[in-house]
């Protein structure tokens, strides 16, 4: 009796911690040619989440290859989850997880629809939630990692994500670099890398197996705005995993006139981006932000590649379009963007129509609040 007592009371303290499900409007078509958005996020209530509900299909587009990431935060919930064509309805438990977004990005350059999105919050605010990230807790030394950075750059294949990845590091010395790489995309097996803290090279001539091994580089005490990892020939190398070890310390950059935050600037070197002789509209600049604000972008650009003189970008932050259709004169000049201190995971400077342009000297300037 002293038993079924007991399971009784175990059961009605469950259910009394288990919400109701909180309906979301929030619908979209993400990933591959036909959809406009690379990711889908909804913003969180500040309660413990204990489970995720949504309906997803891949009956868009050619292909059927439609798989989706979903993540609260930056914390992965389920990594891969391989959505039928005819579509069908997710259910996620998620163990007491707190976090301002959730997020459903595609795994591979595939179409999926996502609609009727729920989530299931606990009744109970004060139960116990995940321990917080980095950025969270304040500086602090040990390994980082940076999932929203993965990519395959370089070559053919790849050449819609450019050349390099860069991470924006924080204000502590680096003293460790590790990711994974692989090459086997494309025909050839050629696949070499280079890697850099701002202009001081880390790993010089890295040699990508087709096979796939992790690269780990050691760093001596080095602090930077960047790190840079970047293709050394024209080969496609597909690089994920990437993490960075900090140590102790910090406070090298300097306060913002305002003194409300902590200012930083990291630059790119840009490229040339859009139609036929730089490889046309699916073709773009990234920048990874790491979820940081941004205040500002600078950039100059010239459209005086090709015949046609109708050059024209677009800027935005993931879905977040600052600028529709940057008009890019044939002389070129210098575009400063006012970024609204949006926060996401990457810069986008994408070609608006089918015309080449030259993008150089980017600068972004983040702001991190105190």
């Amino acid at each position: 009796m002293r038993r079924i007592l007991l399971l009784l009371l175990f059961t009605t303290t469950a259910l009394a911690q288990r919400g109701d499900w909180t309906q979301y409007p929030d619908h979209a078509c993400i990933g591959g040619d036909d959809c406009r958005q690379n990711k889908l996020r909804i913003a969180l209530e500040d309660k413990p989440v204990l489970s995720v509900r949504f309906h997803a299909h891949d009956a868009i587009g050619t292909k059927a290859d439609g798989a989706l990431r979903v993540k609260i935060g930056e914390d992965v919930i389920r990594g891969y989850i391989d959505i039928p064509r005819k579509g069908e309805t997710f259910t996620i438990d998620v163990d007491e997880l707190r976090g301002r977004t959730l997020v459903f990005e595609p795994v591979n350059d595939d179409e999926v629809e996502i609609t009727d999105v729920a989530v299931m919050y606990s009744r109970d605010g004060n139960l116990r939630r995940f321990p917080p990230n980095d950025r969270e807790r304040g500086s602090r030394e040990g390994w980082r990692s940076y999932p929203n950075a993965a990519a395959c750059i370089g070559g053919d294949e790849c050449r819609k994500n450019g050349r390099r990845i860069t991470i924006a590091l924080e204000d502590r010395p680096v003293l460790g670099v590790r990711f994974y790489a692989h090459d086997s995309i494309g025909t050839k097996a050629d696949g070499k890398l280079s890697v850099r803290i701002d202009d001081e090279t880390v790993g010089f001539h890295v040699d990508v197996q087709r096979a796939g091994k992790r690269h780990e580089f050691d760093v001596d005490n080095m602090f930077g705005s960047k790190l840079v990892i970047e293709t050394a020939n024209d080969d496609e190398v597909d690089i994920k995993d990437i993490e960075v070890l900090y140590g102790r310390g910090g406070g090298r950059r300097g306060r913002g006139g305002s003194g409300r935050g902590w200012q930083r600037e990291i630059s790119d070197d840009g490229g040339c981006i859009g139609g036929e002789e730089c490889g046309g509209r699916r073709t773009d600049i990234r920048i990874a932000l790491d979820g940081r604000p941004v205040e500002s972008l600078r950039f100059y650009a010239r459209d005086d590649v090709g015949t046609r003189a109708d050059g024209k970008l677009r800027i935005r932050i993931d879905d977040e379009i600052l600028e529709y259709s940057l008009d890019i004169k044939r002389e070129g000049r210098n575009h400063t963007i006012d970024c609204r201190n949006i926060a996401g995971d990457y810069l986008y400077i994408e070609p608006a129509n089918d015309d080449e342009v030259v993008v150089r000297d980017i600068k972004v300037k983040f702001w991190d609040e105190d």
